[in-house]
C-alpha cells in the first residue's frame, strides 16, 4: 500500500475558496474593530511601523530569536533594531528587556513563538512603565489565547499571518488596539496569479488520505495542476523580462524577500472565503489534538530520550504551529530532514538563517535556536494513522544514525 504523503501545511477544497456563504470572521481578530487586511504579516507589521509614527533614527527592541522577515521592514524604514534576550525556552528574559529599553528606544517587538503566549502581562507594563509602544507579533499564534484573552489584545498593535495556519494564498492582519493610533490607507487587490500559483504549490504539497487510490488520484491532479501553472509561470517570467517590468505577479506571500511595491496589496476575494467558510474551533480542535498525541507517542518512543523538547506541555488556550524538538546539531537535523522529505514528510529546520544584522556573538541561546529546533507538522489535515506514521520514521532515522555514529 501506498504511504500516504504528510503535507507541511492544511488544504482546502476548491468550493472553499469561492463560496461567499460563511461567517466565521465574526471572531476576533477578523472582526477586529480597527483591522486591516495585507498581503503577508510583513507589510502588516510595515503598516504598523507607519501607524505608530516610528521614524528614521528610531530604534525598536526586537527578539534575538527571529526569522529576520520581521526585522527588514524597520530597515527600510530608517529605523534602528537593537535586540534582547531569547531564552532556551523561547521565553523572552524580562530583566534584559528592561535593561535594554533606552530613552531612543520607540517600541518593543514581542512575538508569540509557535503560538505559545510570551508573559505578555509583564511585557505590557514594562512598556507603559517606560512609556514605549508595545508591538504584538501575532504570526504564530492565530487563535491562540493567555488564559482567557485572546493573543493580540495586548499591543497598542498586533499583527497576525493567517497562511502560517490556514490555507490560504495570501494575507496578513494589522490589528490597532491603541485608540490613540490612527491608520488610513487605500489598498488594492493582490495580483490574481500570484494567489492562484501559491493554492497550486499548497495543493501539490497536500496531505494524502490514508486510501491508496486516492493517493494516485490526489498526486496526478496535483501534479498536473502544479505542471500548468508553472508554465504560465515562465510565460509571465519571459514576457516580464522582456517587457522591462518587475515581476509582482510571481511574489509570494511567504518569500524572504520584502518588496515595498506591494505594500498597499491587499487580501484576495480567496483568502477572505476559506476564512469564512473554516471552522476554526475545528482547526484549533485538531491541532492540540495532535500536538498532544504526538507528544505521548513521543515519550513512549525508543528515541524519546534522543531529542530535547522546548515544550512538553500544552496551556489550555494555545493553538500551536507545529510539534517542536531539539535535534543534536545541524548535521543531524538536516539528514533527518532529508530523511522524512524521502518518505513523503515535510517538516521544519526552524529559521535556520542568520540575518546580518543581528549581534548573534551576544546571544548564544538564539544561535542554539537557530541550530537546533525542529518542527513537525500537526496542522488540521493530519490524523493520528499519519503521526503514527511519522514516529516510526523518526525511530528508523534514529536507529541508522546511532549505527553510523556509535
Amino acid at each position: 500500500m501506498m504511504t500516504p504523503r504528510i503535507g507541511g501545511r492544511s488544504t482546502a477544497s476548491p468550493f472553499d475558496y469561492i463560496c461567499q456563504s460563511g461567517s466565521q470572521s465574526l471572531r476576533f481578530p477578523f472582526n477586529a474593530q480597527r483591522g486591516f487586511y495585507f498581503f503577508s504579516a510583513r507589510y502588516a507589521l510595515a503598516g504598523g511601523i507607519q501607524a505608530l509614527g516610528i521614524k528614521a533614527g528610531d530604534n525598536v527592541l526586537l527578539p534575538s530569536y527571529s526569522c529576520g522577515v520581521e526585522i527588514d521592514p524597520f530597515i527600510y524604514y530608517g529605523i534602528h533594531p537593537r535586540f534582547y534576550r531569547i531564552g532556551y525556552d523561547l521565553k523572552a528574559d524580562l530583566d534584559d528587556l528592561r535593561q535594554r529599553l533606552t530613552s531612543r528606544v520607540k517600541a518593543v517587538l514581542v512575538t508569540h513563538f509557535l503560538g505559545f503566549p510570551q508573559p505578555i502581562e509583564d511585557i505590557r507594563r514594562i512598556c507603559e512603565e517606560k512609556k514605549v509602544f508595545l508591538i504584538e507579533d501575532c504570526a504564530h499564534a492565530l487563535l491562540s489565547c493567555h488564559e482567557t484573552r485572546t493573543l493580540g489584545t495586548f499591543g497598542d498593535i498586533a499583527i497576525f499571518s493567517l497562511l502560517k495556519t490556514l490555507p490560504v494564498p495570501n494575507g496578513g492582519l494589522l490589528v490597532i488596539n491603541n485608540e490613540n493610533v490612527s491608520f488610513d490607507r487605500q489598498f488594492v487587490k493582490p495580483n490574481c496569479f500570484a494567489s492562484l500559483y501559491y493554492l497550486a504549490d499548497l495543493w501539490r504539497q497536500m496531505t494524502s488520505s490514508d486510501s491508496a487510490i486516492s493517493v494516485i488520484i490526489e498526486k496526478i491532479l496535483t501534479s498536473l495542476c502544479w505542471r500548468c501553472m508553472n508554465a504560465l509561470k515562465l510565460g509571465i517570467a519571459v514576457f516580464y523580462k522582456i517587457a522591462g517590468k518587475k515581476r509582482l505577479s510571481l511574489v509570494r506571500p511567504d518569500s524572504f524577500e520584502f518588496a515595498p511595491e506591494i505594500m498597499d496589496w491587499n487580501i484576495s476575494s480567496l483568502s477572505t472565503n476559506l476564512v469564512n467558510n473554516t471552522d476554526l474551533d475545528r482547526v484549533k480542535e485538531a491541532r492540540r489534538r495532535n500536538f498532544n498525541y504526538l507528544l505521548e507517542r513521543l515519550k513512549a518512543s525508543t528515541c524519546w530520550k534522543e531529542f530535547g523538547f522546548p515544550i512538553e506541555c500544552l496551556a489550555d488556550c494555545v493553538c500551536p504551529l507545529f510539534f517542536p524538538i531539539f535535534v543534536d546539531g545541524k548535521d543531524k537535523r538536516e539528514h533527518l530532514y532529508q530523511s522524512l522529505k524521502k518518505k513523503g514528510i515535510a517538516s521544519y529546520p526552524w529559521w535556520d538563517s542568520f540575518h546580518s544584522v543581528v549581534p548573534w556573538e551576544e546571544f548564544p541561546e538564539a544561535v542554539y535556536l537557530k541550530e537546533h529546533l525542529f518542527g513537525l507538522p500537526i496542522h488540521q489535515d493530519i490524523t493520528f494513522k499519519h503521526l503514527d506514521i511519522m514516529v516510526q520514521e523518526i525511530e528508523k532515522f534514529s536507529s541508522k544514525w546511532n549505527r553510523k555514529h556509535v
